[in-house]
């Protein structure tokens, strides 16, 4: 039996997972992902090889936080100093003798939740807010990218800072009040002092209508029938962000049709199974009598 095995690795956690040629996951693995770059190769090495239990790997899957080259194969997760121009495909392609790709994570998402969601309609925006905000854009199936295969970085657009701030908010990126730096789960934990998970019902509606602004200017520019929440804050506070977000956009998008707004039906795990489908992608055909 051949496998084909999926990590997601994110700024907090790593998710790794093998399944079969028809779907069916076989084993998964989760654990904090280390900033040491040492010890996060380590353990996701590790990770491969238990949930691989001995069988084949046909392809490797990897979902990370941008930015990626995608031709050279090398990672800078911005989440991650140490992981900087890292050549994560060869390290992996030498390591397990197969076939790696990989794509920034919410790239991956996005193909997760186009070939394992529900209710899939194109063109469909996956929206992750986690650690960090991003977006991936899959169109009849294939992924959108900008020139030279750049992926375009929704979380870092400027959007009205409803937390009544004086002074504007410094993202990572360098510019000012980028929805990551307003609302990401960092940026959250940062300003409240607490994790996401414990603010009050009332912080949502404030995040919920700096998420719409973004989703507004998103939705005009790129007419999505669709838009999918995802990462762990959407886990955590969809409930409260999409009442919000939805009656933003009926009253203000008006010169292109208002999209379905709805949470991700794979939870926590959307990126993963996106990395299976980077997986599948990356495998060679299978022949008939495989």
């Amino acid at each position: 039996m051949q496998l084909y095995v999926g990590a997601d690795i994110g700024g907090t956690k790593t998710l790794v997972a093998a399944w079969s040629a028809e779907g069916v996951m076989q084993q998964r693995s989760l654990f904090p992902t280390p900033q040491e770059l040492g010890e996060g190769l380590r353990q996701l090495f590790a990770a491969i090889e238990a949930v691989a239990a001995g069988a084949r790997i046909a392809a490797i899957g990897v979902s990370i936080g941008g930015p990626i080259d995608r031709v050279a194969g090398t990672v800078s997760p911005l989440h991650q100093p140490q992981w900087r121009q890292l050549p994560l495909r060869a390290l992996l392609e030498e390591r397990f003798g197969c076939p790696c790709a990989i794509e920034v994570d919410t790239d991956a998402a996005a193909l997760g939740e186009w070939h394992f969601g529900q209710q899939r309609r194109s063109p469909l925006l996956y929206v992750t807010l986690s650690t960090g905000v991003g977006a991936g854009m899959v169109i009849e199936g294939e992924l959108y990218r900008g020139v030279a295969g750049a992926h375009p970085e929704l979380g870092h657009q400027v959007v009205p800072n409803e937390f009544g701030d004086t002074e504007p908010v410094r993202c990572a990126c360098g510019a000012e009040n980028c929805l990551e730096a307003l609302i990401s789960g960092r940026a959250l934990e940062r300003r409240f002092g607490c994790p996401p998970a414990l603010l009050p019902r009332e912080v949502w509606q404030r995040v919920g209508r700096i998420l719409a602004h973004g989703l507004r200017n998103a939705a005009t520019l790129l007419a999505p029938a669709q838009i999918v929440l995802g990462g762990g804050i959407a886990v955590h506070a969809g409930q409260h962000l999409l009442p919000v977000v939805r009656q933003l956009l009926e009253e203000q998008l008006r010169l292109v049709p208002v999209p379905e707004v709805r949470l991700s039906a794979l939870g926590y795990e959307t990126a993963l199974w996106g990395a299976f489908a980077v997986a599948l992608r990356a495998a060679p055909p299978r022949s008939s009598s495989a």
